[in-house]
């Protein structure tokens, strides 16, 4: 049996051996929804439609569409919508790409696009903390992180974009007298398409207890209230990408917490696995990504797929590599166990990242634009991970005023704050 893998491995094969025999100038491989396969092919020479026809035929059998469109032959607006295919499409080659239909992911199907804005006094670093696999201590992290700049006195924002399984707002619980929010980041990305002047107030709560955050305080954005008015309300939700020339409602969400909150730090706690919320997350929203992992292949599976994001997709596209952190999770807390699993943990991510992310080393030894192979010898460099060890007592919180004091003062914990601080250059004095 043919499988669509191998056709598609088939049509790029014989659509090279045209090009090279000069037999049309430049094509497009079009992969519809229906696994079928069409092309879009420009100044094509007497006899070569018919050859094509054939020849993709007989490699990609059922999945061949039988369609053949001549960009040049084309009337004017077509032959636009055949050039703005060729302008978005994948790259095969110089003369040959490739464009694949998809009814969602969309974000997981390209590089991530540049943070919102850059880094400044007004202008926060945006945090995301993703994790393939669940039950990696993502969210645990993220609150950590959290705790520790609000006992500096600082202003936290957090999103729960977990919103196939929210929760975050169960730890930072509402401190407030009166009735607790109901609404949150999914609420606001469907009303403020409706409303045209949404209270931002209607979708936090501030979380400011002097046990756990001292003189700071966090503003948490729920996902929503877990009820059936809130799958009917995610069932609503669009995570494709905006069309060109928009903005996405949560883009321009963050632009409003910027604004109206003014916080030190934006933290971003991502849906695990290739969901189209974590995609979303993951499609350019942050300034750093907190990636965590374990040793397992399926953790490692997953990471790779985002690593190559952040990294070889956006090279390829001649610009930098999306910012990132790797987080060692669950290491086993028996010694020897642990340290075995921490050099094993190592050894894969420099390996992986030396194929994924980093860029070859410049001819020119001042440029710095990206990180290079150079740079994989550096301590804080994006492949050394933070180790983050199993702690049972963190396996079942209740109240953060219990282990409000692990998450600020354990060591490992204060590591991955001051490694998260440094690549902002906040680093305490």
């Amino acid at each position: 049996m043919l499988h669509f893998s191998e056709s598609r491995e088939s049509a790029a094969v014989i659509l090279r051996a045209a090009l090279g025999r000069g037999e049309v100038q430049r094509a497009v491989l079009v992969e519809d929804l229906f696994l079928r396969i069409r092309l879009i092919v420009w100044a094509p020479r007497e006899g070569a439609i018919a050859k094509l026809t054939a020849d993709l035929g007989e490699g990609l059998g059922p999945y061949w569409s039988g369609d053949i469109w001549i960009a040049d032959a084309a009337p004017g607006p077509d032959r636009e919508v055949y050039e703005t295919t060729w302008r978005e499409a994948d790259e095969i080659e110089p003369r040959l790409r490739r464009s694949v239909r998809f009814r969602s992911r969309g974000f997981w199907l390209r590089p991530p696009s540049d943070p919102l804005w850059p880094i400044a006094d007004d202008y926060p670093p945006v945090i995301a903390f993703y994790s393939f696999k669940g039950g990696m201590g993502r969210t645990t992290g993220l609150v950590s992180f959290a705790i520790q700049r609000a006992r500096r006195g600082e202003r936290i924002v957090v999103l729960d974009l977990d919103l196939d399984a929210p929760g975050i707002h169960r730890l930072f619980d509402a401190d407030l007298p009166g009735p607790a929010i109901r609404w949150g980041v999914v609420d606001y990305m469907l009303e403020s398409r409706v409303v045209s002047d949404v209270d931002l107030q209607d979708y936090y709560h501030v979380y400011a207890r002097e046990s756990v955050t001292g003189p700071g305080e966090v503003y948490v954005f729920r996902a929503g209230t877990l009820d059936q008015q809130y799958l009917a309300m995610l069932a609503r939700l669009d995570l494709e990408p905006p069309r060109f020339g928009e903005h996405h409602p949560l883009q321009m969400l963050l632009d409003r917490i910027r604004v109206d909150l003014r916080p030190n730090w934006i933290l971003i706690d991502a849906r695990a696995g290739l969901s189209e919320a974590s995609g979303f997350v993951l499609g350019g929203l942050a300034h750093l990504y907190m990636l965590l992992g374990s040793n397992s292949e399926q953790s490692w599976g997953g990471l790779r797929l985002v690593i190559e994001r952040l990294g070889a997709m956006r090279l390829r596209e001649g610009r930098a590599q999306g910012e990132c952190l790797l987080v060692h999770a669950m290491v086993p807390a028996d010694p020897e166990t642990g340290r075995r699993a921490k050099a094993d943990f190592a050894a894969t991510a420099s390996d992986d990242f030396a194929e994924l992310y980093y860029a070859e080393n410049p001819a020119d030894s001042d440029e710095d634009r990206f990180w290079y192979v150079r740079d994989a010898d550096m301590d804080d460099a994006p492949h050394v991970p933070v180790a983050l060890s199993y702690n049972p007592a963190l396996a079942f919180i209740r109240h953060l005023d219990e282990v409000a004091s692990v998450l600020d003062e354990g060591p490992e914990y204060r590591a991955l704050g001051e490694r998260i601080a440094s690549r902002f250059a906040r680093e305490e004095q």
